[in-house]
């Protein structure tokens, strides 16, 4: 088990990172532009010893859950507004999302098939009946959620359905599937609806009980990572391997752009209609403005890739990252109005 950790990690923080790097341009989107004055990028909490950061998710701005770790454990941190304290939490390797509906009911993945679930008073361990890496988490209800995974190597995207019991693996049909993808990313839903994106620029939605593809465009050729929005009518989706991606959905049809000149993304959200905060590899960190589809850069003061961007909605923006192979070192940010 440990040797295919290793080798899935190698992937990720390694071979992404020398293919991204390379910016080959895309055929739509200027370059990014240089970040207005006004915003703040600083350490939000020392994750020295801690592993890399991954997931970052909180049901307020004093109620916030930061997860990661490395190969052998998987790490916790919580902020209560005014400062971040690590958790204990079952014995469970790297966790990579985090997602919930309040103080007392959030879920976190991670890889081997790993899955805790936290009540307000303690975390306990979630038995999923896989051992297949989860990269993802999101749900309507304590008793409708869905978790993503698979290895990005080989086999079937894992497909789970948790009713508040227990999960129960969903297979897709070669239909569902052209591309033949092994791995889901990430999963998302509002106003009823719920997707999911993958590699190979796959994009699935949930229609009527079964999950359908969706066609995103001749840019929808690399992996997407993630997605947000703030309706069903204004969804986006990033990613990019070579270069980035971003899909934007306006509740009808999805629409993908390859930004020139920028490496490949992973985090995205949306607090405000017209835009969405992204971060990537190297640090990357900045806005996509729908309106007039341009990326605007920040400096984020980090040089690990950022994994994960979630809005408090009271104006911050927390953001997590690392790599995700020896000696998994973590960033954690925070990204806030300037003075």
């Amino acid at each position: 088990m440990q040797v295919l950790l290793k080798s899935r990690f190698f992937w990720i923080g390694l071979v992404w990172l020398a293919v991204s790097s390379a910016g080959c341009p895309g055929e739509e989107g200027p370059e990014p532009e240089p970040a207005p004055e006004g915003v703040v990028w600083e350490e939000a909490f020392d994750t020295t010893g801690a592993g890399s950061m991954s997931g970052v998710w909180g049901s307020a701005p004093d109620d916030v859950f930061v997860v990661g770790g490395d190969e052998a454990r998987g790490v916790v941190f919580h902020f209560d507004g005014a400062a971040w304290t690590p958790m204990e939490i079952p014995e469970v390797p790297l966790l990579v999302w985090v997602f919930g509906f309040g103080p007392s009911d959030v879920y976190a993945v991670g890889v081997g098939g790993g899955a805790i679930h936290y009540d307000g008073e303690a975390w306990s361990r979630l038995e999923t009946g896989t051992e297949t890496d989860l990269w993802g988490v999101f749900g309507f209800a304590p008793d409708d959620i869905w978790v993503v995974g698979g290895d990005v190597f080989e086999g079937e995207p894992v497909l789970l359905h948790f009713d508040g019991q227990g999960f129960e693996p969903v297979a897709l049909a070669p239909e569902q599937n052209p591309q033949g993808v092994s791995a889901i990313f990430k999963v998302f839903g509002i106003d009823g609806r719920l997707f999911a994106v993958g590699q190979r620029g796959l994009i699935l939605e949930l229609v009527g009980g079964q999950w359908t593809r969706q066609g995103a465009g001749a840019e929808a050729n690399e992996d997407f990572v993630s997605l947000w929005g703030t309706s069903q009518d204004n969804i986006v989706a990033v990613g990019g391997r070579s270069n980035a991606r971003i899909a934007r959905f306006d509740g009808q049809t999805w629409r993908t752009l390859a930004p020139s000149g920028l490496g490949g993304l992973n985090a995205v959200f949306m607090t405000k209609e017209d835009e969405a905060v992204i971060g990537g590899v190297f640090g990357f960190g900045g806005v996509f403005a729908l309106g007039d589809e341009v990326v605007t850069s920040e400096d984020t003061t980090a040089a690990l890739d950022l994994h994960a961007i979630w809005g408090d909605g009271a104006g911050r923006f927390y953001a997590v990252g690392g790599n995700f192979r020896p000696p998994f070192k973590g960033v954690a940010l925070v990204r806030r109005p300037g003075p």
